[in-house]
């Protein structure tokens, strides 16, 4: 593991480097901007499309840091956590670790020459380009994000352990199926989620010949129109939209797929956790398409944005994470597999003790 250990310390060493040296870039040309500044790119085309004091200047290190900050945090998590979820050997377990943490680095590394180019672009007053800069960074990134379940399968393929005998172990019961409800629940969000989306993208083909040629793709803060470009550009909802969609859609699948949880839990257990995730996942499902949705409503029609509906979307969607650890951490303790080696026999194992 020596050359992990120096990739992983080049890594994070290039990442903190090259964000700080731009940071000292930033500093030393900082009494030499105006008053007001760009400090905001269009996520269209690329060009500056907010102006401010130039103490905004500093967004890209804060966001910068503080990514690499949280990066750093995963990576120590996965180095200290006791159990990585999958049934692979000694060997299996530290590759694991080794790939994930690498693929952090490599996230880390990302956004640093993301935010690096963006104070470039900050202190020149120049733009990021047509918009192609930032499409290959949001590729790169989604590609990072696919590859995570497709390594993780690999190594646990390549380096699993013979898991009959925790099978044949197990609390005995069979292994439960979803309600019928819960399925009926998850076709329906997936209906709606992308069928929402799907008529708004046919409207907008359909009145895409009436739009003018430069219209408004983008909205600021106060909900009305801060971008405009051209009308091939009011795609962007859908692209955004059916994007997360599908990377939505496969962590559904993961969640089905994936073997073992990492919860000490029995197969009921196993099986309701895996629920909650996916219900959780259908919720945001729905949540994104009726943005996305209302976001092309207003560019077909050329109307302001509705604060209040951005507001409960934005509401809704972080409410979202707290409850699904709440409800499974509750899950969790109510189907928590007894440990029969640590624990007293309980008294129905002791009445069938008695009458064997």
């Amino acid at each position: 593991m020596k050359a992990y250990r120096i990739i992983h310390t080049a890594a994070n060493i290039i990442a903190f480097g090259l964000l700080g040296g731009f940071l000292v870039y930033f500093l030393l040309s900082y009494d030499g901007l105006p008053e007001r500044i760009g400090v905001h790119f269009s996520a269209a085309d690329g060009q500056l499309d907010v102006y401010s004091y130039k103490i905004f200047g500093f967004y890209p290190f804060v966001m910068g840091f503080g990514l690499l900050g949280a990066f750093s945090a995963l990576t120590l998590l996965v180095n200290r956590i006791k159990k990585t979820g999958l049934k692979v050997n000694e060997k299996g377990d530290r590759v694991f670790r080794c790939t994930a943490a690498l693929l952090l680095d490599l996230m880390k590394l990302t956004w640093s020459v993301f935010f690096s180019y963006w104070t470039y672009c900050v202190v020149h007053q120049t733009g990021m380009g047509d918009g192609t800069p930032l499409d290959a960074f949001r590729v790169f990134f989604i590609f990072i994000l696919l590859s995570v379940p497709v390594l993780f399968s690999r190594i646990h393929y390549k380096y699993s352990t013979n898991t009959a005998a925790a099978t044949a172990e197990d609390d005995g019961e069979e292994a439960p199926e979803p309600s019928r409800s819960f399925r009926v629940g998850h076709i329906i969000a997936n209906v709606l989620s992308f069928a929402s989306l799907g008529v708004f993208l046919v409207c907008f083909l359909l009145s895409y010949g009436e739009l003018p040629e430069r219209i408004g793709v983008h909205f600021g803060g106060d909900g009305t129109f801060d971008v405009y470009s051209y009308k091939v550009f009011g795609f962007y909802p859908f692209a955004a939209g059916f994007g997360l969609l599908i990377i939505f859609s496969l962590l559904n699948l993961a969640a089905k797929k994936i073997k073992h949880i990492g919860m000490n839990v029995n197969r009921t257990g196993d099986m309701k956790i895996r629920m909650i995730v996916i219900e959780a996942l259908d919720c945001m499902k729905m949540t994104w398409a009726a943005f996305f949705s209302m976001w092309a409503y207003c560019v077909i029609n050329q109307t302001a944005l509705p604060v209040t509906f951005t507001g409960i979307i934005t509401t809704a969607f972080l409410l979202l994470f707290p409850l699904t650890a709440v409800m499974i951490v509750i899950t969790g303790k109510r189907y928590r597999k007894s440990d029969n080696k640590n624990t007293e026999p309980t008294g129905d194992q002791n009445d069938n003790t008695s009458g064997n």
